[in-house]
């Protein structure tokens, strides 16, 4: 029998085992083991057995074996091998513990073990291996982290692996290094530091001085320290922890910034000085090595800034040696430890100016004085000069301010000595000494003379003159001969008169003022007598329209020597006539006329005058108004009335005549007899009695009436008049009857009358008048009566009421005054106009029968209708209410009909569908249930009361519907950021008139809106938002169903305005910003290059970390919300930039490949320079004798001279730009150390001869300059190498004696001393030069002559040139510069000492109405063509772009001229004004079509297009790039070269518009380009050179060209290069650069040019 299927388990001391009993009989079972010793042996009946007392990790050869029933018979051996677990390891320790490993050990466990398992993980990492034995060290771990280790023991046979002890421990965190300042301030330092594995718990960063001591925590890379004393050195160190390990950085200082000093304070002043003092900073006392920076600007004519500088350690100084009457800005920084400054307190000053020269006064006049002088020494433009005048007493008079050298004193008093003062001003606060002189002023006429006369006298009068005056004399003349004359007269008289004069003759007088010997005259003052009056005036003749005046002629006169003129009410005329003819005037009104004799100069005698009226109109329209029984009222108008008017009345017949006077155009005759004829006449007369025709009229009196006059009704149509005769009766009397109702009339001689045909119940007035003769009546007798009145029919209605009946009746013919309408006989009674035809009972009984008659009247008299009955109608029931509605039913209730308590009645009930359901029902109740009805089906129910005569109430009614099915399968199609589209099915037993409710929830409220759609988009939503909405059915009358509900988010919206920051840190990061996407949003998701994936929660930055510096990361970002995530935003970042890695092998990375006495020469091999922590863009030498031991980085802002002076072990030699061009082949950079060349703040000076030296590369990724120029090492990025081995310099080889050295040394003092008499004595006596030279404005040189000329002007350090730019300096200086020195233009301009002048400036249009539109810095020029060949122009500035492109259009330039780099240096020269593709400048759009650059300049087409004209024109930039600011280039023949290329395509395109030349300024280089081109003509067509001509005639169109001597110099040198050039002696001269034309004509050229790069013809 064999055993199977054993199963098998281990502890470190026994082995369980478990088998299949086989088939069979078994008696018992036989087990065997061994380990390889003794063998062991036990029994047992059962399936299972444990062996026990094993050794721990020991295999044990196990053997089964069945013993059959007869304890002998054995079957087959099973057999297996097994091992016991091992025992656990006991204790671990670790013996040690580095930044990357971590050696452990532990106790060896009983028993046997073939190998230790270790396994040892991190939060991110885990790995394992097999140890044989203790001890065992982990490596290539990260530093700062806690690793948890678990050790387990395996069993000897490889596998069986026993029980797992873990430990924990940290690896020791790394040193903290690069430790910086990112922050300086007065009061705090921010500390940066790094670490290489930022795997650390925290860090400790202590601070401390002498006084102060802090230490923080933080689990950042940087902190700050706030309330530090400024300039103060401060130790800082900074502890790395991780677990119970610690790793402290080095020691290194940082400074605080120094406080500024206190205001700068000027104490005194002079021509050329000025005293400073300021007070301590602020919280300086006492601190270390404290020194002030004091710097002195100005700026100087050609705006170059002159600056000067000190350091003191005092807080007072006195700045010498200045110019006088100038502003200087002066700035005080306070310098602290570590180079650190403080900002700077400012303060602007002027110097005393110098007083004005030869000071000069003069009378100008009577009451002014010219005053002139000469500018005083070192004036300036801006100086002002105040006048002061002073009387002989010292009395102030006058106080002015000028500009000029020359002034007017005026307002002074005539013939007077005054003292004048004249005071240069620089500024207020800075005035020069007073300059004086004094002067008379003229003496002065008398004034307003006036002569007036009379008929034989003339008066004269005058003011005084002012001054002193001695006497007056007074002469009178006529037609030029003396008359009579007044001498010497007192200085006191003011008038005189002449008597004895002839009527009307012309005079004239002089007055003449005498002061001493001076005698002032005065003008001629003109005057007449004056003529005798006419005589007296008559009138001849007078209508109503004129009146004829005549008058005596004056005595005495001559009737030649005078005229009349005559005044009227028509004006004044002259006449010689004595009569006068006054016309076209109106009638019966009073006229006036003046008349006086006219002599010479219009004198004019007393007037005579008269008064006379003309005749007034006859009356019209004469009639009567009113006529009685004895009196006649007459009315008339009167033609032109005045109100003088008078009327004279009479009135007569064959027995009367009687006249009387009326004021007034009516008047009434008395006293007449009744029906009597009477004659009336009526006359118009003026005030004084002027009478007008007479006008007469014929009227009756009127006779008496009737009397007792009586009526009588007869029936409703006829009334019967009876009457007596009137007083006065005649016979030829009649009499008409007037009746008023028909306006019928009747004439009877009889005393009564019958009036028929009368209207029914008529109240009629019967009139009876009297008749005279002619027709005229008496007055009217009267009398009234009524006519009796019709009965009305009358009708009754409840028209449906139950509360009123109405009675109505039609209106009887005749009249009626009013009705009377009786109810129920007396139950109710009403009185009604006549205007009435019915009456409405109300308040009445609803239901109730009712009789009614109406009655009615007219006057006295009436009569009543018949008696007429009818019934009110019931009340309605009250209002339905719908009591419940469901899909198939209705239940309403209704109020009982009201006050029908009394009367019997029912209620009809109707319900009307829309289904053509019709159901009608009666009742007594007031609440029923109609079923079964449709769903959604709207319904009309109405009920009604019926009452007696089976009369309805009105209905009360309602407009219902049973409630439609709910929507099903709501839900959201598709959510957007601000909409979700919602879909919903149709409900049960849809019917078309449905339309649904749909509603939702927002942070604003509940929202909701109707549609008939079976989907929405429901707009306007916060995006990342979750909305609840719901749908309900409703039909038309607004009944809903029952609501069916969902929720649905909106997708996120986009962050906005995503962008980074990639810091120049040690660590490269990203870091990102943006603004708060709209909505809601629980986080966001960005993705990107190298599995970039993060999630964040919080808004609104981001750091990225663990990045690669230098390197671009595209970058997507997702908010995440409730719902969809946003649209991906997409960013292109680029990490930053940090201090470069220094070449692992960095003994290969530079050799010393020469020395000498002097210096040594350095090879940099570029391909070991490692640009992974950004592109490497100057590399430097830094150079020591002696190794210093503290940081390198120190050094770097240590110059030669701090070296040469001891100051520092180690100095900055020399600093190489990497990136710059270079015509090498060869990878390697070439750096020469004590070869004296400059950079910036540092000189490259000599090393000493045999001295040992060490150089050390430093590298930078980015270097930036303190104000002194040196590094600024905090804010650069910078690795130095160690220092490199040392090596000697050799020996000087000038090794001459002492003795020749000393003869050499007087030999040089007197040659020096020689030199200079010459110069002294060649500048005070020049010879006239052989070379004949035109003075002023040229100097032309024949080009025979030139070479000669060139030496002697050369000679002595360009001593002769140097005298012709001085003379050049103030040309042109003088004229106006107003357009560029307004308010509005002065911020258009790049220097303010570089303005156009107002005679040649470029003149743009005006674009929008503003007068100040036209102008631009720029200049017309004149070239050797034509006068305005070029435009001189600034640079633009960023605020005048738009101009200069303005200005390119307008003046159509298709050649533009570059000479300045867009930056050099630093500084902005220029803004750039084009771009690599198309840029809008207002209405012109430029387009870039082409770039060529070359080694020294660029060659750009650019299409111009005018945005209004649609117009497009092409224009080439010649963009020289190889001219330094303030200089000159290289070499002459580079700058020829590019004059002979621009110049061809001026010759091709530019012939007839200027070409725009700019640098900077424009005026250096610009001006310099100009010469160039303008001396080039001069040498190949004139054959002359005439450099000094050419710059004086720039100069006097724009300031400054030409702008220093250096360049001036060159001028001349181009002009020797191109002459020698010609004779054959200059062959290095390269006149074209034919290898850049060849670059340039294989270019592709652009539309509109040929392959040559120009236009085609």
């Amino acid at each position: 029998m064999i055993l199977t299927h054993t199963n098998v388990s281990q502890t470190t001391s026994s082995i369980s085992l478990m088998w299949t009993r086989p088939p069979g009989e078994v008696f018992m079972y036989r087990l065997e083991w061994d380990s390889g010793g003794d063998l062991m042996t036990t029994y047992t009946d059962d399936t299972s057995a444990v062996l026990s007392y094993l050794i721990p990790g020991t295999t044990y050869t196990i053997t089964v074996r069945a013993v059959a029933g007869d304890n002998k018979t054995e079957g087959d051996p099973y057999s297996l091998i097994s091992a016991t677990k091992p025992e656990s390891v006991g204790v671990i320790s670790f013996t040690s513990v580095t930044t990357s490993s971590l050696t452990l050990n532990w106790t060896v466990p009983e028993g046997k073990v073939s190998f230790y398992r270790v396994q040892w993980r991190s939060t991110s990492f885990s790995n394992n291996t097999n140890v044989t034995e203790p001890p065992f060290t982990i490596e290539n771990l990260t530093a700062g982290v806690n690793y948890s280790i678990t050790i387990s023991s395996v069993a000897d046979d490889g596998q069986t692996e026993g029980a797992s002890s873990t430990y924990s421990s940290y690896t020791r965190p790394t040193k903290p290094d690069n430790i910086t300042a990112t922050t300086q301030r007065t009061d705090g330092l921010r500390i940066n530091w790094t670490s290489p594995e930022r795997c650390v718990d925290r860090y400790i960063v202590t601070i401390s001085n002498n006084d102060f001591s802090c230490s923080k925590n933080t689990t950042n890379i940087t902190e700050v320290f706030f309330n530090l004393k400024p300039g103060r050195i401060y130790n800082i160190t900074v502890t790395a922890v991780a677990g119970h390990f610690t790793n402290d950085s080095d020691l290194v200082s940082f400074a605080t910034t120094p406080t500024p000093p206190g205001p700068i304070i000027i104490s005194r002043r002079t021509n050329s000085s000025l005293f400073l003092n300021w007070s301590i900073p602020v919280s300086m006392e006492g601190a270390p090595g404290i020194r002030y920076n004091v710097t002195y600007i100005i700026n100087d004519a050609e705006d170059q800034i002159k600056s000067n500088h000190t350091i003191i350690e005092t807080i007072s100084t006195e700045l010498s040696s200045l110019l006088s009457g100038v502003l200087y800005n002066i700035t005080v920084e306070t310098v602290g430890p570590q180079g650190l400054s403080s900002t700077a307190v400012n303060r602007s000053a002027f110097t005393l100016p110098n007083p004005v020269l030869n000071l000069t006064a003069r009378p100008a006049s009577t009451a002014s004085i010219k005053l002139e002088w000469s500018y005083p020494l070192g004036a300036q433009t801006y100086y002002r000069y105040l006048i002061k005048t002073y009387g002989a007493e010292g009395t102030a008079v006058d106080n002015m301010t000028v500009t000029n050298n020359s002034t007017y004193v005026r307002g002074l008093q005539p013939g007077t000595k005054y003292n004048i003062s004249v005071t240069t001003i620089a500024d207020p606060g800075s005035e020069s000494t007073e300059e004086q002189t004094s002067s008379y002023t003229q003496p002065e006429a008398v004034t307003n003379i006036t002569a007036t006369g009379n008929t034989t006298a003339i008066s004269v009068s005058w003011t005084p003159a002012g001054g002193g005056v001695v006497s007056y004399s007074v002469l009178l003349y006529s037609s030029e001969e003396l008359v009579q004359k007044e001498t010497n007269l007192s200085n006191t008289t003011e008038n005189i008169v002449f008597l004895g004069l002839t009527p009307g003759v012309l005079y004239y007088v002089v007055v003449s003022t005498k002061s001493g010997s001076f005698v002032t005259n005065s003008s001629r003052v003109y005057s007449a007598t004056f003529p005798n009056p006419p005589g007296s005036i008559t009138v001849e003749s007078q209508t109503v329209q004129s009146i004829n005046f005549t008058w005596a002629l004056p005595e005495g006169m001559d009737h030649n020597q005078y005229s009349f003129k005559v005044s009227t009410i028509n004006g004044s005329n002259l006449i010689v006539n004595n009569w006068y003819l006054l016309d076209h005037l109106q009638s019966g009104s009073p006229y006036w006329i003046s008349v006086v004799t006219v002599g010479v100069e219009d004198h004019e005698s007393e007037a005579v005058t008269t008064t006379n009226y003309t005749r007034p109109f006859s009356v019209t329209k004469l009639r009567e108004t009113e006529i009685t029984t004895n009196s006649v009222t007459l009315v008339w108008v009167q033609p032109e009335r005045k109100s003088d008017y008078s009327y004279v009345v009479q009135v007569s017949n064959d027995s009367l005549s009687h006249d009387q006077e009326s004021f007034n155009t009516t008047h009434t005759f008395n006293g007449l007899l009744s029906g009597s004829n009477y004659s009336f006449t009526v006359t118009t007369q003026t005030k004084d009695g002027t009478q007008a025709s007479p006008v007469t009229i014929s009227y009756f009196t009127r006779p008496y009436s009737v009397q007792v006059l009586e009526a009588k009704t007869l029936n409703t149509t006829s009334v019967q008049l009876t009457w007596k005769e009137p007083q006065e009766y005649k016979n030829e009397y009649t009499y008409r009857v007037h009746t008023s109702c028909d306006s019928e009339n009747m004439t009877t001689a009889e005393d009564s009358a019958q009036i028929s045909g009368l209207t029914p119940g008529t109240n009629c007035t019967f009139c009876v008048f009297v008749r005279a003769a002619n027709g005229i009546e008496g007055l009217a007798k009267c009398i009234s009566m009524y006519t009796e009145p019709e009965a009305v029919q009358p009708s009754i209605s409840s028209q449906g009421s139950n509360r009123s009946v109405l009675v109505l009746w039609a209106k009887p013919r005749g009249k009626v005054e009013f009705y009377k309408v009786s109810l129920n006989q007396t139950l109710q009674e009403r009185n009604l106009s006549s205007d009435n035809t019915s009456y409405l009972f109300e308040g009445l009984s609803a239901g109730t029968l009712y009789t009614v008659r109406v009655t009615t009247f007219s006057g006295p008299l009436n009569a009543p209708s018949e008696f007429i009955t009818n019934a009110t109608f019931p009340n309605p029931p009250g209002p339905i209410e719908v009591l419940k509605k469901e899909t198939n039913s209705i239940e309403i209730k209704w109020e009982r009909a009201p006050l029908m308590t009394n009367t019997s009645f029912v209620y009809k009930l109707l319900s009307n569908g829309k289904e053509n359901t019709n159901t009608t029902i009666t009742t007594t109740s007031t609440n029923h249930i109609f079923s079964p009805l449709l769903s959604g089906t709207s319904y009309n129910i109405i009920i009604t009361t019926v009452g007696v005569m089976d009369f309805e109430s009105k209905p009360v009614h309602i407009d219902t519907t049973t409630r439609p099915f709910a929507v099903v399968f709501l839900w959201a199609q598709k959510a957007e950021e601000t909409n979700i589209k919602v879909i919903w099915s149709k409900p049960d037993e849809y019917k078309e008139s449905y339309f649904y409710n749909l509603t939702w929830h927002s942070e604003n409220g509940l929202n909701s809106t109707i549609t008939s759609e079976h989907q929405f988009n429901i707009n306007n939503l916060d995006p990342g938002s979750n909305y609840s909405y719901s749908v309900t059915t409703e039909t038309s009358d607004g009944t809903k169903s029952t609501p069916t509900l969902n929720s649905t988010c909106t997708k996120a919206s986009q962050v906005k305005d995503l962008s980074y920051e990639g810091p120049n840190n040690p660590n490269a990061e990203i870091i990102l910003t943006w603004n708060k996407p709209s909505g809601q949003y629980s986080g966001f998701l960005v993705t990107g290059t190298d599995n970039i994936i993060i999630n964040s929660t919080t808004c609104c930055s981001l750091t990225l970390s663990n990045l690669r510096h230098n390197t671009k990361y595209d970058l997507n970002m997702k908010t995440l919300s409730c719902g969809q995530s946003s649209s991906s935003v997409f960013l292109q970042a680029h990490t930053g930039i940090t201090a470069p890695p220094i070449p692992s092998d960095s003994l290969l990375l530079s050799t010393v490949t020469k020395t000498e006495y002097n210096q040594f020469i350095l090879r940099i091999h570029r391909s070991l320079l490692n640009d992974t922590y950004g592109p490497i863009k100057y590399v430097a030498v830094l150079v020591t004798e002696n190794p210093p031991g503290d940081d390198l980085k120190t050094y770097l802002d240590q110059s030669y001279d701090d070296w040469k002076a001891g100051k520092t072990q180690a100095y900055l030699a020399t600093i190489m730009e990497v990136d710059v061009p270079s015509r090498s082949t060869e990878d390697n950079l070439i750096m020469n150390v004590g070869n004296g060349s400059k950079w910036n703040g540092y000189t490259n000076g000599p090393l000493e001869a045999k001295g040992r030296y060490q150089y050390a590369i430093v590298l930078f990724t980015s270097l930036n300059l303190t104000e002194n120029d040196l590094v600024n090492v905090p804010n650069s990025l910078v690795s130095i190498t160690a220092f490199y081995s040392a090596f000697v310099l050799p020996q000087n080889p000038a090794t001459i004696s002492m003795a020749v050295g000393a003869t050499l040394g007087i030999f040089f003092v007197l040659f020096i001393i020689l030199i200079g008499f010459i110069i002294y004595w060649k500048r005070s006596n020049k010879e006239t030069p052989d070379i004949q030279i035109h003075s002023m404005r040229s100097m032309v040189v024949r080009i025979e002559d030139y070479e000669d000329y060139y030496k002697k002007q050369k000679a002595d350090s360009n001593c002769g040139f140097a005298e012709e730019f001085e003379d050049l300096k103030p040309i042109g200086t003088a004229q106006s510069k107003n357009s560029a020195l307004t308010l509005e233009n002065k911020p258009k301009n790049r220097y303010n000492n570089v303005l156009p002048y107002d005679s040649s400036r470029v003149k743009l249009s005006i674009v929008h109405g503003s007068p100040f539109d036209d102008y631009i810095n720029a200049n017309y020029m004149p070239g050797y063509n034509s006068r305005k060949e070029f435009i001189a122009a600034q640079g633009p500035l960023p605020t005048t772009v738009n101009e200069f492109w303005r200005m390119i259009w307008e003046k159509n330039v298709q050649t533009l001229v570059m000479l300045t780099r867009c930056n050099e240096q630093g500084r902005v020269k220029c803004e750039q004004y084009w771009s690599s593709g198309t840029k809008h400048f207002e209405n012109i759009t430029v387009t870039t079509t082409s770039e060529i650059p070359l080694e020294d300049w660029t060659i750009r087409d650019f299409d111009i297009k005018n945005v209004k004209t649609a117009e497009t024109r092409s224009v080439r930039q010649f963009h020289f790039t190889a001219w330094p600011d303030h200089g000159v280039p290289e070499t002459t023949e580079l700058l020829i070269s590019f004059r002979h290329l621009v110049r061809e395509h001026m010759d091709q395109y530019s012939r007839h518009s200027p070409t725009v030349v700019h640098c900077s300024a424009g005026v250096g280089r610009t001006g310099t380009f100009i010469s160039i081109d303008r001396m080039l003509f001069q040498i190949e067509r004139d054959n002359v050179v005439d450099v000094f001509g050419i710059v004086y005639d720039l100069r006097m169109h724009r300031p400054l060209m030409v702008q220093t001597e250096d360049q001036y110099v060159f001028l001349n040198q181009c002009a020797m290069d191109i002459i020698r050039s010609r004779n054959g002696t200059n062959v290095d001269l390269i006149y074209q650069n034919t290898a850049a034309l060849s670059i340039y004509e294989n270019v592709e050229p652009k539309k509109g040019f040929r392959k040559n790069g120009y236009h085609n013809a």
